[in-house]
């Protein structure tokens, strides 16, 4: 009995071994079909085209996110990319004694680093202004959502800085801290808090949002190719906050916690890209030109749509089950400075033109995929179910490919087309492996 269980082991090694040095010798498209007659396993491996292009993406929610964005990036790819963001401050506590004739010293935005993506070289100007309008922390905000704000000549900041995310800051007791931006805030901020239009001003948080609703903070865009990052605050942290000095040595403290309404605001300007393909792609709207390269990008940027028209054929024959199906993305190398997205989600669009879920999502992300793979510089999902359903007559409406966290990363990446030009670079394509039913 062993024998034989040993026997059927090594027959279907030797096949399989076979049917890969086949397969190898062979175009993609080709794969298993000339051997429907001859493999008497029944399982076969083929590949099919994709059709696709790139698109600019909706907007995205922005309103209390974990990381609040700021900067400004330009890329030869993707043009100008701005971040920026609106925030409350609230009382640390109501009706603090300033004294009689309060002499302030100086009041400082603290920002606590959370990340950075870009050129972290590169020199900011920040700005903060007064907003003028009321935020309200139950309301939904988006990326493009502006309010408006104090003169633009009434500065509450104008400060000039390096980005030191990484540099940790050593406290008295020799621990490190996560590293901070100390913006320092004029006398026009300092005069607003300390000489207040009447004492209710701060008898409570809500009379305070009354007579100052909040801060704007924003850079200067970069004006050149290959400079600038957008930089990730923490708000939440304690550290993140306003601190005003008056006195010898004395400090009150404006807090940005949970309680505070903070929105982020992003920005493009994509005529800046020195990239011909991407702007014919994006700009003009020339979906043909997804054949060679395809893109993606946070912030409400770039996203990517596409369908597999070359499935056609098989739709409702009933000849085939799908035992797998990955769809596989390559990227081109990203530059060390400008990581690839470390994650991808994919969605299918219903009748409606809406993103749903697919079901093989519901397999969990280690069935599903979409991690970046930096040995191939590439991602893989895996849509068994999904292109099954095709075949059974599930209309293809199409997918809908973005970067994971869209609203907080920054990250962007350049993909290979479904069908370049040149022949020797790699093209996004669907695998399909399949068992044959007659």
């Amino acid at each position: 009995m062993k024998t034989r269980v040993i026997s059927q082991y090594l027959i279907l090694a030797i096949l399989s071994f076979l049917l890969f040095q086949t397969a190898c010798n062979k175009e993609p498209e080709t794969i298993g079909l000339d051997l429907i007659d001859e493999n008497k396993l029944g399982v076969y491996d083929t590949v099919f085209s994709i059709v696709g292009y790139s698109a600019i993406d909706d907007s995205v929610r922005t309103d209390e996110l974990s990381n609040s964005l700021l900067g400004s990036l330009q890329t030869e790819d993707f043009g100008l990319t701005n971040a920026s963001f609106y925030s409350h401050l609230r009382l640390s506590q109501t009706s603090p004694d300033f004294g009689d004739d309060p002499q302030a010293d100086s009041a400082i935005l603290s920002l606590v680093y959370s990340g950075h993506y870009g050129y972290i070289n590169t020199p900011h100007t920040v700005k903060v202004y007064e907003v003028m309008q009321d935020i309200y922390k139950d309301s939904s905000y988006y990326s493009n959502t502006h309010f408006s704000l104090g003169p633009p000549t009434t500065e509450l900041a104008n400060f000039s800085f390096t980005p030191n995310p990484s540099d940790s800051i050593m406290q008295e007791d020799s621990t490190y801290i996560t590293a901070e931006l100390r913006i320092p805030l004029n006398d026009t901020f300092i005069s607003k808090m300390i000489y207040p239009d009447d004492d209710s001003v701060y008898s409570s948080s809500e009379n305070f949002l009354s007579y100052f609703k909040g801060i704007y903070v924003v850079v200067d865009s970069v004006t050149s190719p290959n400079v600038g990052s957008i930089l990730y605050f923490n708000l939440l942290n304690s550290r993140s906050n306003v601190t005003l000095y008056y006195g010898d040595s004395l400090s009150f403290e404006y807090s940005i916690n949970s309680n505070c309404a903070t929105v982020s605001n992003y920005q493009h300007n994509y005529s800046k890209s020195l990239n011909q393909n991407f702007i014919e792609q994006i700009i003009i709207g020339d979906t043909l030109k997804g054949s060679e390269n395809l893109y993606l990008q946070g912030l409400a940027g770039i996203e990517t749509r596409f369908s597999f028209p070359s499935l056609s054929g098989w739709v409702g024959t009933n000849k085939y089950a799908i035992n797998e199906a990955r769809l596989i993305i390559p990227a081109v190398e990203p530059l060390e400075e400008l990581t690839a997205p470390g994650q991808l989600i994919l969605f299918e669009y219903d009748e409606n033109g809406d993103i749903q879920f697919l079901d093989d999502q519901i397999e969990g992300d280690n069935y599903f995929g979409g991690k970046f793979d930096e040995a191939s510089n590439s991602y893989e999902f895996r849509i068994t179910l999904y292109i099954q359903s095709i075949l059974n007559g599930t209309p293809d409406y199409g997918l809908a490919l973005y970067t994971s966290g869209k609203s907080i990363n920054a990250n962007q990446i350049v993909l290979y087309g479904t069908e370049p030009e040149n022949a020797t670079l790699p093209k996004m394509y669907l695998n399909v492996i399949y068992t044959l039913l007659e």
